[in-house]
């Protein structure tokens, strides 16, 4: 407690197995005479794997009951909640990211959202200052400055955002190397995680508006405006490589892919006039729809029986140097790119520290 500020009752449950709740955290942020305001903080995911597949805040106020002094928690005034990717959004937004008008990358979901619950438990952010703040939305200047107040402060952050972006790269290169994983399965895996793909995407498009792309398509915005579109297949391709004659050449599956993926392409430049019309009215964004290329991310090395990763990337590097718009990456390639420019931020953080 810091002079001039009410004490903070704060609150745990224990997780329960059953329904795949990992625990809950609460925190009074505001106990009035005539309203009590809330905010709960819960994980939930696979008990046997201990995999986070959703987290949750969620906020309440209460008023007091008539002529009592509880206060009427069956009947809560306000109830509203974000989770995963929308708790990643108010945290930028309460530490002054979002301060001037544009385009944003935003970290991964659960990054921030569990750092800045871990500074609060350690002390680094007086709670009460930083409750008010989500209560009432107030100066975003203070609540920058609570952040910032310690030696901890952003760098602590930052640190936490490489961490769980090193867990999920990790988890990730276990699941492709799995049998019996698909396309379906990395999709979901891949979810929240666009950074994955590189530094210059700032988010997806309104996919409902592309319509010729399936489900398992991943519709990437750069931060000037134009589509980068991702077709994902399985990793478990056996024919990723195969012996033409003398010569190794790509499988049937990636030249498949490669023809869907151009297709779509093709579709989307022949529409591109009204597409760019559709996003400005219903949506209010700018897509640049002149500037349409694509990656295929399919296969990895672990599955390609009697041929070494060396042989596969190579004969996938002949392939992709005879494409203009569209690029192939095996599920390794695109790790292992994400785990370096990982590896490149820890060390400019670690420089800067």
């Amino acid at each position: 407690m810091v002079d001039g500020a009410e004490e903070v009752r704060a609150w745990g449950l224990d997780p329960r197995e059953e329904d795949g709740l990992f625990g809950t955290r609460s925190i009074d942020i505001k106990r009035g005479r005539d309203v009590l305001k809330t905010a709960t903080f819960s994980r939930f995911g696979d008990p046997e794997t201990g995999e986070i597949k959703k987290e949750e805040l969620r906020l309440k106020s209460f008023a007091r009951k008539i002529g009592s002094n509880d206060f009427d928690f069956d009947n809560p005034k306000q109830n509203w909640f974000c989770e995963d990717v929308e708790i990643e959004k108010l945290a930028a937004f309460l530490s002054g990211s979002f301060n001037v008008a544009g385009r944003y990358r935003l970290v991964d979901t659960a990054s921030a959202s569990a750092t800045l619950l871990s500074l609060l438990d350690n002390g680094d952010v007086n709670a009460a200052e930083l409750g008010e703040a989500l209560a009432e939305h107030g100066d975003l200047k203070e609540v920058l400055s609570a952040l910032t107040a310690s030696s901890s402060g952003l760098n602590a952050i930052e640190a936490a955002v490489i961490a769980r972006r090193r867990g999920v790269i990790t988890f990730l290169k276990q699941l492709a190397v799995q049998p019996e994983s698909n396309e379906t399965v990395m999709q979901k895996a891949l979810e929240g995680h666009t950074w994955i793909f590189g530094g210059q995407y700032v988010g997806i498009a309104h996919r409902r508006s592309l319509v010729m792309l399936d489900e398992y398509d991943i519709p990437l915005v750069e931060s000037s405006g134009a589509l980068h579109i991702i077709e994902l297949k399985g990793p478990n391709v056996r024919d990723l490589i195969k012996r033409h004659r003398s010569h190794l050449i790509v499988g049937n599956e990636v030249h498949s892919a490669v023809g869907q993926l151009m297709n779509y392409i093709k579709q989307l430049d022949q529409s591109g006039s009204a597409m760019e019309q559709i996003f400005r009215n219903e949506h209010g964004v700018e897509y640049d729809m002149s500037r349409l290329c694509g990656t295929v991310v399919i296969g990895h090395s672990h599955h390609v029986p009697n041929h070494a990763k060396k042989i596969v990337d190579q004969t996938i590097r002949t392939f992709n140097s005879h494409l203009s718009r569209v690029q192939v990456l095996t599920y390794e390639d695109l790790l292992d790119r994400a785990e370096m420019n990982l590896r490149f931020e820890e060390e400019s953080l670690e420089r800067l520290g």
